[in-house]
């Protein structure tokens, strides 16, 4: 890289001006550009849909097999089935499955724990027709877990605090409908 930012061949990336749109080198011509919003974490980016709050959504995305998704597909959902206590939110995960959350509680200092589990698509769309409860769903998944989310000051975080072997492992304070609660202190962390 030139003492002026610009990509002189010895770089990993090749780089406009703005800094913003990269290529790996030889693959300019069938790469899509990645553009960012300066002040965007990468789960912040491109959710224009607003229909899922940041803490099960950034939980469910660092937990999703796929990673954080840039560029997007057409199986892409973002939903919710129920209200309230009830809610239990979705995203893609790869065109069979689906990563499933819903808001357990939160500390006084503004982290929020979610639990996201993850559900075959008939699973999520039995839930959305009202075929079974958001209880149900998540005693229909696999690989679930407590998740905390804090977001301060432009910067976020996700981290695991709990897994559950079995679904049946599950509290059933963090199952719906259980209500939202207000935790004293910061739960531990788990080692992922």
């Amino acid at each position: 890289m030139s003492d002026n930012g610009q990509d002189n061949g010895d770089s990993p990336f090749q780089s406009r001006a703005d800094g913003q749109l990269h290529f790996e080198p030889g693959t300019a011509a069938n790469t899509f550009p990645v553009m960012a919003p300066e002040d965007a974490t990468p789960l912040m980016e491109d959710e224009p849909e607003g229909t899922i709050p940041h803490s099960p959504l950034w939980a469910m995305k660092d937990r999703a097999h796929g990673g954080i998704h840039i560029f997007g597909h057409p199986a892409r959902i973002r939903a919710h089935a129920g209200h309230g206590d009830d809610a239990v939110y979705a995203i893609d995960d790869g065109p069979h499955h689906c990563m499933i959350g819903r808001r357990v509680g939160a500390t006084t200092d503004g982290c929020v724990y979610s639990l996201v589990a993850r559900v075959d698509l008939p699973t999520w769309q039995a839930l959305q027709s009202g075929a079974i409860d958001g209880r149900q769903t998540f005693l229909a998944s696999h690989e679930a877990g407590l998740s905390g989310t804090v977001e301060t000051n432009g910067v976020s975080n996700v981290f695991d605090v709990d897994w559950f072997e079995r679904p049946e492992d599950i509290p059933e304070a963090y199952l719906p409908p259980a209500p939202f609660v207000t935790f004293a202190a910061d739960l531990p962390t788990a080692d992922r």
